[in-house]
């Protein structure tokens, strides 16, 4: 049977190098434009956490990936979901989401990566476009409804995005198949071994999924919906493991995976039932930092902010080498509206974590509070392009510019908020006035003028373009 196993392995590999190219028809380019337009799609179906400290500590773990993929095609984005399924999936163009659910459930940062990495490999091999080359013609837009709705599955999202019969069946015909995830895997554990983990993380994370089909639900998990016949690919991934010299070189149960695993489930929960549920680990638990870490943001989230602080001082005396717990207090700081302590708290973690997004963005809002604006102002741009909350930093900043008195650059910043909250009808009320106020060579005006052209084209529902198989 193993020779078997290694038999097909080696033909698997051989038929990946020789159609990887000639199998994809829509050029990488058409596959860049349907992710952008399914970006656009996501964002208004699911709730994305946009906790700073969860999206980087995600994103670093898939850019390790990357760094030992050859040829990428994309340049890759990475999300975190609000939603309890244990479920991950990759849509074309360089996007992959983990749900929160799954971050929950995993026991490593090892688990992760090896998620990371098969979702990559989905996407390095351009399965999707492979899927479509089945299809005579395809409309983008179609296309993009089609891929919308595989992957956020039977609940609301994706009923809403599949609206139409023939949308339905064109999700079906975009499923995975087991040479699919054959393929994705076997990228995914050469990755893994050269980035410093282990793929049996691919392994113990088909397990979790599975269990979680006959625990708490009667339906399928959406990602033994989309990724198919797990028990054969548990099968095929022990057979590659068992001949594998791959050494784990990484500490996978680190502090910081740790504190995304708390960050996370606070993240989803309500104050409440948070607060309930830490109160009870701390009780089982007392002397688990993890645990009273938990209690302290739920506490904070409940808004009972001085026994939040108290517990989060303690932490701190406790683990005076953390500096992150710097952070946390000085949110709470902020949120109890003490903002000169907020400050000198912030910027103490600032001088220890120079490069920490969150601290800038949380010591730029005391700032801001106590009138320097000045002071806020570069470090707000610093991290601007990256902060996973564009509609929230764009409000500082133009709260930062309106401080300082110059009118155009307040308003181009609270058109570019409200254009991020929907909210259409103010947005173009800033945008007007940012054109008016701007001088005719700022280069914000020509950004506000280039936004406008490609509106209409990054709607779905405008735009007409299809590829077609030759």
């Amino acid at each position: 049977m193993k020779r078997t196993a290694r038999i097909l392995f080696a033909f698997f590999l051989l038929f990946s190098i020789l159609s990887h190219a000639a199998l994809a028809a829509m050029s990488v380019e058409e596959e860049r434009k349907l992710g952008k337009k399914l970006l656009h799609m996501v964002n208004e179906q699911v709730n994305i956490i946009k906790d700073p400290e969860i999206t980087e500590y995600v994103s670093e773990l898939g850019r390790k990936v990357l760094e030992q993929v050859e040829g990428k095609y994309f340049d890759y984005q990475f999300f975190v979901i609000r939603d309890p399924g244990i479920n991950a999936f990759a849509m074309p163009g360089g996007l992959i989401f983990v749900h929160s659910g799954l971050i929950d459930a995993i026991d490593s940062e090892n688990d992760l990566v090896c998620v990371l990495a098969h979702e990559i490999g989905h996407i390095q091999g351009r399965h999707i476009a492979r899927r479509m080359d089945a299809m005579q013609k395809v409309n983008m837009a179609s296309a993009a409804v089609a891929v919308a709705g595989l992957f956020l599955g039977g609940g609301n999202a994706g009923s809403a995005v599949l609206a139409t019969t023939g949308a339905l069946n064109m999700s079906f015909a975009l499923k995975y198949s087991r040479i699919d995830e054959e393929e994705a895997d076997r990228r995914a554990c050469q990755w893994i071994c050269k980035a410093g983990y282990h793929p049996q993380g691919l392994i113990s994370v088909m397990r979790k999924i599975q269990q979680s089909r006959w625990i708490g639900s009667d339906t399928i998990p959406s990602y033994l919906s989309t990724h198919p016949a797990s028990s054969e690919r548990i099968t095929y991934l022990e057979d590659i493991l068992a001949t594998s010299n791959c050494q784990e070189k990484n500490d996978t149960g680190s502090f910081r995976f740790q504190r995304v695993k708390v960050k996370t489930a606070i993240a989803t929960g309500r104050p409440s039932v948070l607060v309930r549920t830490f109160r009870q680990r701390v009780a089982e638990h007392p002397q688990d930092l993890f645990s009273r870490y938990g209690l302290a943001l739920a506490l904070h989230k409940a808004r009972e902010l001085n026994q939040s602080q108290k517990i989060m001082e303690e932490l701190i005396r406790e683990r005076p080498n953390d500096p992150e717990f710097l952070v946390d207090l000085g949110r709470i700081h902020l949120s109890a509206g003490r903002y000169p302590e907020a400050v000198r708290t912030l910027e103490e973690a600032s001088r220890r974590l120079p490069n920490d997004p969150a601290c800038s963005y949380y010591l730029a809002s005391g700032l801001l509070e106590l009138g320097e604006a000045r002071k806020a102002l570069p470090l707000l741009q610093s991290i601007e392009s990256s902060w996973p909350d564009p509609g929230g930093i764009s409000l500082l900043i133009g709260r930062a510019y309106s401080s300082l008195g110059d009118k155009g650059r307040t308003h181009y910043y609270l058109y570019q908020h409200y254009q991020e909250e929907g909210d259409k009808k103010t947005a173009i009320y800033h945008r007007e006035m940012a054109k008016k106020l701007l001088g005719p060579e700022d280069k914000l005006l020509r950004e506000i003028d280039e936004t406008e052209n490609s509106e209409e084209s990054a709607d779905p529902s405008n735009n007409k373009t299809s590829f077609e198989v030759p």
